[in-house]
């Protein structure tokens, strides 16, 4: 009678059907750690639901959000040997501390294709980026800040392009606001100036070039003032020169005619009005606008002789 195996007394292992002489002596001795097959499995399957990025970084959560880029380990290892690889071909220099001697600047500076001078920045710009003259004496002083950080020259471009595209932008929207505002200027000055409009303008004009002179006088017209509106965009300033321009001299509003001065051209106006007076006083009568200007010509008429005795 064959003998039979006892399963009570028998004290081979479940991993012994699995291990081979050529299983490595630290993986039979893992596997005979589980007491079962359904240990072992359990282990394995609890082992894909853990979190393997806590693992690597432990309580270093900054280190876990970086690690949340990668998908698996195996991503994680790839990346770190392509890092290696990089930093072993020389393509990845490190930038000389604070300690590096003149030399060792400019031979990194030479390795990595940064100018010797700050205005080597500036040089053989690529293909449609121009700075203006202005705009150079900004960039030579941001040029050297960069290169005290040994800045690549393409940063330096990106830089140059994109200031270029903001002063357009920025030109644009000036350009905008300007015409905007002149013409809110021009409707609110018509309404309350009417047919003086134009002899209004003209004589603010005169005034201001006659009061600072040209240079003074263009300086002026083309000042802004703290929220960016033109200075001449601004009603109350135009009212206010023409009122300043009226009392300087009374009769510049009038616009003389042909071979004669303000003066006589404003004499030649009353005399017309007194006229009518004279000959068709009902006409005169009925015409409130007539009776207005005639008014208004006396006004003048008081201001300049005044102005002229003073």
């Amino acid at each position: 009678m064959s003998e039979i195996d006892n399963p009570i007394t028998d004290d081979t292992h479940w991993a012994d059907d699995i291990i081979t002489d050529d299983t490595p002596e630290a993986h039979a001795e893992a596997l005979k750690g589980f007491e079962t097959q359904k240990d072992l499995n359990n282990a394995f399957l609890g082992g894909l639901d853990r979190n393997w990025r806590e693992d690597f970084a432990g309580d270093d959560d900054k280190f876990k959000s970086q690690l949340e880029r990668y998908n698996t380990p195996a991503d994680l290892g790839k990346a770190f040997r392509e890092q290696r690889s990089t930093i072993s071909s020389g393509a990845f220099k490190q930038a000389p501390g604070p300690d590096a001697t003149d030399e060792d600047v400019a031979a990194y500076r030479e390795a990595n294709g940064i100018p010797a001078e700050a205005g080597g920045y500036l040089e053989n710009l690529p293909e449609g980026l121009v700075l203006g003259e202005e705009d150079k004496e900004i960039f030579s002083d941001f040029a050297g800040a960069m290169h005290e950080m040994n800045v690549d020259p393409t940063v330096m471009h990106k830089a140059v392009e994109w200031y270029n595209g903001f002063a357009e932008r920025e030109q644009d929207a000036l350009a905008e606001m300007d015409h905007t505002q002149h013409t809110e200027t021009v409707d609110e000055l018509r309404n309350e100036w009417g047919t003086d409009y134009r002899a209004n303008i003209n004589l603010v004009g005169s005034h201001i070039e006659t009061q600072f002179g040209k240079e003074s006088a263009d300086a002026l017209l083309n000042a802004r003032g703290p929220d960016g509106r033109a200075i001449m965009n601004i009603p109350g300033v135009l009212q206010g020169f023409m009122t300043a321009a009226r009392a300087i001299n009374p009769v510049a509003q009038l616009a003389p005619k042909t071979d004669r001065t303000a003066v006589e051209t404003l004499d030649e106006e009353i005399a017309g009005i007194e006229k009518v007076m004279r000959e068709n006083r009902t006409e005169y009568n009925k015409d409130e606008k007539m009776q207005a200007r005639y008014r208004e010509l006396l006004q003048i008429r008081i201001d300049h002789e005044a102005r002229k005795s003073a």
